[in-house]
């Protein structure tokens, strides 16, 4: 009978159905959309590097790795290797990056994918590239290139094109054939370019060096014994590893790469199924409240609680996994969606076909029914409490805890979620961000259940010019003040998008504000040269620069990575003697000219404090090149633009091996020139290496701005899942009490209220709820945001973008408008007689 109850129920209003269903589905269709993408790229990538590895029985290539950089081995490694009992043949390759120079006479941009150089190999087996038109590489002028880059710029077999090597100037090749990556057009949007080896060796500055050394298995040699008996003729340092292992590296490494996004997909995924709850929740306490008498009934004709409560719940578990199944097909479909939009930036994905594994289906359900069954669980606890005499008397259900005991429940919940909101941020704790995002949870909980306290006299005041317009603003602010605990949770979910949208707002302004200001106050340049792409660029840029008239001091700047302990860390390099004169560090301790002297690092005032490092300290250092070192501590430093590490350009070099390349260069005018000539070098210097791009310090701060931008954009698009959702939300809680309030309404109508004047009064009513959820979020995003902003040392400056703030609470009231235009046409063409006789 419970069961027959709760679907006649459910079926009985399809229109709550429908709507409190579309927000689980909303959110379960981000958290599978997401797992689906993913698992779908992980298996393609699989696939691609098994396939184009298929033949490598073995991979020899130097043991350690750091930061994804690996030593070179030695040519004369490979007589060794080729020597060894069941190796059929063996080939050296060196691979690295290089740009392309496209048909416009510009660096190729792909959108952040490497660009990628390699040797073309001459064992047809151990060459993952697979000739698609002309020939491979012999003579010293040739290249072979992708096949998606020919395709884009328009290069045919026999085109010269510029390649632009990692050190040195561009040059000149002519294409001898174009390539794909097994049976891919490139590799995730990668370009490739492919040399003959003793070419790719001179352009990546690997003479007499190989990047590692692929085998070939004589027949009946298995891979694993192979890989023992390579092991035991290498030295030191040096590893012999599987094809399987090898392409299972690869592929890891890249998937690695994509794991940020998988993450971020799946916070806004739960963002949105956090606001769903707030939908589902008033959805059932709405539908609870309006079903005093039949709840009533059944418990007069003998029901209990208990059944009444599972009645309630039958009904959530029903929409929990009607939602989650429609949730998990939606979910292929933005998987596809999202599969096409990383094509569009340049991302271009191996074609694979979906992957909708079973732990994609068991985590869907889990969130969805649970989300569904969890914010039921209280409107069911209160259905259960309903008193027979009481309801067929139509009194309103009461709730067992009275008004002091909910708000003192409201506060603790508030009280704890605040106080593990601070000790994430400014304590030193484990899982610092799990603990920063289940308690941001919780207090988004407690200020919902707060937020009932002051829904009344807050619709009262955003309801005013309202109410002085018409009578229908009038009615309206009395409907959103006369349930002010059905105003606070339907306006709760959209505070939650709200106050995430002003919290990345404020973030990104004063990001945008504290690069500005440190740019403007710490660096003394007249132009800044770097890669559009952020990757590094030839040395030969700043020393064509610095031969440009009317240009003074050209400081270079490096990075690369080496491991402490087991700590990867990043240090910067530059000349000790022009640091101080382009860059103020805001030195604490010791001086820069120190770096001179080799092995010495400075570091950030937070690094030595965390470690009790000072003048005179060392630390351990491994590098790839050199292996394990020790550095000396000369100094501190509390400006971290370019990290917690510091060391001069003679370290730098002594530990690195070539190609050495420069991420930044910045220039000052000479004694007696100008900023214009520095300028006009840079434009110059730009024309020379079509892969860098030379700025101003303003342009180059409005470039940083700009990007900032961009990544907000971003967000603010992921947000507006959970806005829409939240819109959904006050659709559902405006049609319920429409429905509730038929008589009333007919009531009107009868008196003489014209149902424009009723949609009118329909829409007040959803705008005062939307502003006052707009309210809050904005309020709650700016104390989140101040925040989480003093918590971070990169951002110095607070800035607060009340321009931006506004337009969003503008929108919140349009975002009311919006969704009362179902329920407002609804309630405008009630019947009016049977509107009177409703109950």
């Amino acid at each position: 009978m419970t069961w027959r109850l709760a679907l006649r129920d459910l079926w009985s209003s399809k229109l709550r159905l429908f709507l409190t269903g579309l927000s689980v589905v909303l959110g379960v269709a981000f958290v599978a959309g997401t797992f689906v993408l993913t698992d779908t790229i992980n298996r393609a990538f699989d696939t691609v590097f098994s396939d184009a590895n298929a033949n490598t029985a073995v991979v020899v290539q130097s043991e350690e790795e750091i930061g994804q950089t690996r030593e070179p081995l030695p040519a004369a490694l490979l007589g060794r290797v080729q020597a060894v009992p069941g190796v059929q043949a063996a080939q050296g390759g060196v691979f690295g990056l290089a740009g392309i120079i496209g048909s416009d006479g510009k660096a190729v941009t792909t959108g952040g994918a490497p660009t990628l150089a390699g040797a073309w190999g001459t064992v047809a087996e151990l060459n993952p590239f697979t000739l698609r038109e002309g020939g491979p590489p012999t003579a010293p002028d040739d290249v072979v290139i992708d096949v998606s880059t020919a395709r884009e710029e328009g290069f045919r077999v026999g085109d010269r094109i510029g390649i632009i090597p990692p050190s040195g100037r561009p040059e000149q090749f002519r294409v001898s054939g174009t390539a794909g990556f097994g049976d891919e057009d490139n590799l995730a949007g990668a370009t490739a370019v492919l040399f003959s080896l003793p070419t790719a060796q001179r352009l990546l500055g690997l003479e007499g060096r190989f990047s590692d050394i692929r085998v070939l298995a004589e027949p009946g040699v298995s891979e694993g014994v192979l890989a023992g008996r390579v092991q035991a003729v290498l030295p030191a340092g040096v590893e012999a590893i599987t094809g399987q292992q090898n392409a299972a590296d690869q592929s890891e490494q890249l998937q690695d790469q994509l794991s940020i996004i998988r993450t971020a997909l799946l916070v806004f995924g739960f963002i949105a199924l956090f606001v769903g709850a707030f939908i589902i929740f008033n959805s059932f306490s709405i539908s609870i409240a309006q079903r005093t008498r039949s709840l009533a009934l059944l418990r007069a004709v003998g029901a209990s609680p208990g059944q009444v409560n599972r009645m309630v719940l039958l009904e959530a578990l029903v929409v929990g996994v009607a939602a989650s199944i429609v949730g998990i097909g939606a979910g292929v479909l933005i998987a596809i969606g999202l599969r096409e939009l990383f094509g569009a930036f340049g991302g271009d994905l191996p074609q694979a076909g979906l992957q909708l594994n079973a732990r994609t289906i068991i985590v869907s359900l889990a969130l969805g029914i649970g989300v569904t069954l969890l914010a039921a669980l209280r409107p069911a606890i209160r259905a259960s409490r309903v008193s027979p005499v009481a309801a067929l008397r139509d009194e309103a259900p009461q709730e067992a805890p009275r008004a002091l005991r909910r708000r003192l429940v409201s506060v603790s919940v508030f009280a704890v979620g605040l106080a593990a909101l601070l000790v994430g941020l400014f304590a030193e704790v484990p899982n610092r961000l799990v603990i920063i995002g289940a308690s941001a949870l919780v207090l988004f909980v407690g200020i919902s259940m707060l937020s009932t306290e002051i829904a009344r006299p807050l619709a009262r005041i955003i309801g005013a010019p309202f109410a002085r317009l018409s009578v229908t603003g009038k009615l309206g602010r009395e409907n959103a003040m006369r349930n002010p605990y059905r105003t606070a949770q339907t306006a709760s979910a959209l505070m939650i998008g709200l106050a995430l949208v002003g919290l990345a707002t404020i973030f990104a302004a004063s990001l945008s504000a504290s690069v500005k200001d440190t740019i403007e106050k710490r660096f003394d340049v007249s132009v800044v040269l770097r890669n559009e792409q952020f990757q590094p660029f030839s040395p030969a840029v700043a020393a064509a620069l610095a031969r440009e008239p009317g240009v003074g001091l050209v400081s270079q700047w490096r990075l690369g990575q080496f491991k402490q302990g087991r700590t990867t860390r990043d240090i910067a390099a530059s000349d000790p003697a022009g640091i101080p004169q382009v860059w103020d560090l805001g030195v604490t301790s010791g001086a820069v000219a120190a770096l001179r002297a080799p092995d010495t690092i400075m570091v950030s005032d937070d690094l030595a404090s965390d470690q009790g490092l000072r003048v005179g300290s060392t630390i351990p250092a491994r590098f790839a090149r050199t292996g394990d070192t020790t550095l000396r501590v000369v100094g501190t430093y509390s400006e971290t633009t370019f990290g917690d590490v510091l060391t001069g350009i003679g370290t730098y070099d002594r530990n690195f091996s070539p190609p050495r390349q420069d991420f930044l260069v910045f220039a000052r005018p000479a004694p007696g020139a100008t900023e214009a000539q520095v300028v006009e070098a840079g434009r110059r210097v730009e024309e020379q290496f079509p892969n860098v791009i030379s700025q101003t310090k303003s342009e180059y701060v409005a470039d940083v701005e700009r990007q900032v931008n961009q990544l907000l954009n971003l967000v603010f698009i992921l947000l507006g899942f959970a806005i829409i959702i939240a819109i959904f939300g006050i659709v559902n809680t405006l049609a319920l009490s429409v429905f509730e309030r038929t008589r009333e309404i007919g009531l009107l109508r009868a008196v003489g209220l014209g149902r424009r004047q009723v949609r009118a009064m329909v829409r007040y009513e959803s705008i005062i709820v939307s502003v006052l959820g707009g309210l809050l979020g904005l309020v709650i995003g700016v104390a989140l945001g101040t925040l989480v902003v003093s918590r971070v040392p990169d951002v110095p400056v607070l800035s607060i973008p009340v321009g931006s703030l506004v337009v969003f609470l503008l929108l919140a009231a349009v975002a009311g408008v919006l969704a009362a235009l179902g329920p407002a046409r609804r309630a405008s063409r009630l019947d009016i007689l049977k509107a009177i006789q409703a109950e």
